[in-house]
């Protein structure tokens, strides 16, 4: 596609900066709310129903945040669609064979490697698999592909092309092990964040190859539908 289809949609300045606020408040500071707030409920929530919730939220304040972004993208969606629906499965492949391929490397580097977020997921499915499918294959694609590729990926790009990636894949990847800072080691941590590096990149790409959030939210969706289909 041309670099001027791409170039021509992006967020507005005021979505720039409350969404570079909230994804602050979102990384560092949302699940550690819930989970307080949680504390002081004369009956506390099950774990799942507090992550169940930070979904939600989650999904709530960015679609209302972004709004105009998202609609912005909804009008531009017929011109692109073709596109969408091209890039969208070969990226599922690449997105699959990258991760295979990552965590043979992560094996052999240690024969006892394992996704500490993956044990985490299965634990929630195990509890509620209606809850789960729901919040991961509806709330944080659409969540999670605004932040890291409408807002980071997109909006550093301008500025840089290899900052938007670095940036996106790097914050991509460093969100799913920041909840366990310290309760699993470095090393183990280091390698989970290499695991989500091949996804951060399909991800992005796909929004830079078709030039729709729509693709990698759709990518992202996918994914997470065939992950929950295999744990079932």
């Amino acid at each position: 596609m041309k670099i001027s289809d791409f170039k021509s949609h992006f967020l507005s300045q005021r979505e720039m900066r409350w969404g570079l606020c909230y994804f602050l408040f979102e990384s560092l500071c949302l699940s550690g709310l819930l989970q307080a707030l949680n504390a002081l409920l004369p009956k506390s929530l099950p774990q799942l129903e507090v992550n169940f919730l930070f979904f939600l939220i989650n999904f709530l304040l960015v679609g209302f945040l972004f709004r105009s972004y998202l609609l912005q993208q909804v009008k531009l969606l017929p011109d692109v669609f073709e596109k969408v629906i091209l890039v969208t499965p070969p990226a599922f492949v690449l997105y699959w064979l990258s991760n295979f391929l990552m965590t043979q490397a992560l094996l052999a580097m240690d024969e006892g490697f394992y996704s500490i977020n993956d044990v985490t997921i299965r634990q929630m499915v195990s509890e509620d698999y209606t809850l789960m499918l729901l919040g991961t294959v509806i709330f944080v694609p659409v969540a999670e592909e605004c932040l890291f590729r409408g807002l980071l990926f997109r909006g550093l790009y301008d500025r840089s092309p290899v900052l938007g990636w670095l940036v996106s894949v790097a914050a991509f990847s460093a969100v799913h092990i920041l909840g366990y800072i310290g309760t699993y080691p470095p090393l183990t941590l280091l390698l989970c964040f290499v695991q989500y590096v091949p996804a951060g990149i399909c991800l992005a790409g796909a929004y830079r190859l078709s030039g729709s959030i729509f693709a990698p939210i759709l990518l992202h969706a996918l994914v997470n539908l065939l992950g929950m289909l295999v744990l079932r």
